[in-house]
């Protein structure tokens, strides 16, 4: 016979399966963001392979790397019933099923490396059409070569895009420290919970 489960062992179980698909999908993002970093011919982090090469295949891995990480960001706020804090018990009450205040940090960061993929996203469109711009203001240059107005407007173009690379690093290294801090949190999550 067939004995019917009671609504909390559902949501107990849900929850499970949220853990472990959250788990599954933040080791995919990471790994997917540690392979879009430019790296030199060792294996080690290169700041000068950020060419224009790296920067095309940039804005299709960092599309992907988004769609991973809105995944993980699900699963991650399934698994801590964010927005239903009624029906939440921590860990501290309940050592089996409980929340930790690791996971519901562990949403505040993956919201955070969501918002800061997204700016990446736009940036990168951004300069795409900045440097098409660019190209339109070298043929008006070349027409009107007697007129300033173009010459200055190219040369902010060009001064803008001498500061993207330095922006990228800097925002990579920021993105790295993060997923440090990140990777410390899942370990703590990881290490406590036993159900998976």
């Amino acid at each position: 016979m067939i004995t019917p489960l009671h609504h909390s062992d559902y949501t107990l179980k849900n929850r499970a399966f949220n853990c472990r698909m959250r788990n599954r999908y933040y080791e995919e993002v990471y790994y997917a963001f540690r392979a879009i970093i430019p790296r030199d011919a060792s294996g080690n982090s290169d700041d000068a392979a950020m060419d224009d090469a790296w920067f095309e295949r940039l804005n299709k891995e960092i599309k992907q790397h988004e769609r991973l990480l809105m995944t993980c960001l699900e699963y991650a706020q399934a698994a801590v019933f964010y927005g239903k804090a009624d029906s939440a018990t921590l860990y501290s009450k309940d050592k089996r099923w409980g929340i930790l205040q690791e996971e519901i940090f562990l949403v505040h960061f993956l919201l955070e490396l969501l918002s800061t993929t997204r700016y990446i996203i736009a940036r990168l469109e951004t300069d795409k059409m900045l440097q098409q711009w660019n190209t339109t203001m070298q043929d008006l240059k070349a027409e009107h070569a007697d007129e300033g107005y173009v010459s200055s407007i190219q040369d902010k173009l060009n001064e803008m895009s001498a500061t993207t690379a330095k922006e990228f690093k800097d925002l990579f290294k920021h993105i790295v420290d993060r997923f440090e801090i990140g990777n410390t949190l899942f370990g703590t999550v990881q290490e406590l919970q036993n159900f998976y």
